[in-house]
């Protein structure tokens, strides 16, 4: 029987060329690396590499073990971990990343029940454009993703579970010009810049409002990148308590400022803009228990959050954050 640990030892040697890069990057001695290999090639009864002072070369039997070492790993790797599922939730790491509007909000709220309840899950947690936690969890870096999910019913590899609409409302400091206005157009309150993450799908929620300045380009860009754009809302919500940008954000992420009156929602004439967001993962990997429960707990938070909101999602414009 082949050990793993022969394989892993032969894919890094074949990689770094070289057998003291290649034990630097194993954490071993070099004499241990080069018994380790020559075990495998008695085991195998084939020579793998070949020597020089150049460094190492694969051999026609090592490049197959190489080609097919990489598959081996991961297969065997995906069993450790369906086993460990049965284990559950006292066992491995979740991993999470977010949008930021939710990072900040439900996700922090969901992630901190879990932690309560299951002290001993390991939680790795990421916050991130849209764009990046889809890709990671297509990647398989993270397990479970929070964002926009605009366009992502065309992506087979994922499983899609949408979340409950909620109203985005611009926001500004009590003093604004804005507020001594009687129902601003949307076009009227865009003179203002906006303070906020990169936008997704904004074009569609300004053909919705006839706000024809959340476009760039001559109505091409899918995306609205803001005149200021962060990717902390703490640090967005700042910057709008204390200067002319407007802040689009939800009720649960306003509440804390409209309760000091830090903030104050904008009075604008313009039909209701809405998130479209939603849980995602990939589809043919099992979902460990903690991430699960995770989800169970997000649909929950989301939910309490979505009661308030009583405006139809079916009739309003969205837009994505």
């Amino acid at each position: 029987m082949i050990e793993m640990r022969l394989i892993e030892h032969a894919l890094a040697l074949g990689r770094h060329g070289n057998y003291a890069r290649a034990a630097q990057h194993l954490k071993l001695t070099q004499p241990s690396l080069s018994r380790s290999i020559a075990g495998l090639e008695r085991l195998l009864g084939v020579q793998l590499f070949d020597r020089s002072r150049k460094g190492v070369t694969p051999t026609a039997f090592g490049r197959m073990l190489l080609e097919r070492g990489d598959s081996v790993l991961r297969l065997e790797s995906d069993l450790r971990r369906e086993i460990a599922l049965l284990a559950g939730l006292e066992v491995g790491t979740l991993a999470v990343g977010a949008g930021p509007y939710y990072a900040e909000n439900s996700v922090a709220a969901a992630i901190t029940h879990v932690a309560r309840k299951h002290p001993r899950v390991r939680i790795a947690f990421s916050s991130a454009d849209p764009a990046q936690v889809v890709d990671d969890v297509l990647a398989g870096r993270i397990e479970v993703g929070v964002a926009d999910v605009g366009g992502l019913d065309h992506e087979p590899r994922l499983v899609v579970e949408p979340l409950p609409s909620q109203r985005v409302y611009l926001a500004c400091r009590p003093d604004h010009p804005l507020t001594r206005e009687t129902s601003p157009s949307l076009a009227r309150a865009l003179e203002f810049p906006l303070v906020t993450t990169l936008l997704r799908g904004a074009r569609a929620a300004a053909a919705a409002t006839r706000g024809a300045a959340l476009v760039s380009e001559g109505d091409v860009a899918e995306d609205y990148a803001p005149q200021f754009r962060v990717n902390s809302l703490t640090l967005a919500r700042l910057i709008a308590r204390d200067s002319d940008a407007l802040f689009p954000g939800t009720e649960a992420l306003l509440a804390d400022d409209l309760a000091c009156g830090k903030l104050v929602k904008l009075d604008c004439d313009a039909p209701v803009l809405r998130t479209e967001s939603g849980i995602f993962f990939l589809r043919h990997r099992s979902l460990a228990p903690a991430a699960r429960v995770f989800i169970d707990v997000l649909r929950k938070v989301e939910a309490r959050a979505a009661l308030s909101d009583a405006t139809p999602s079916d009739v309003a414009p969205r837009m994505d954050l």
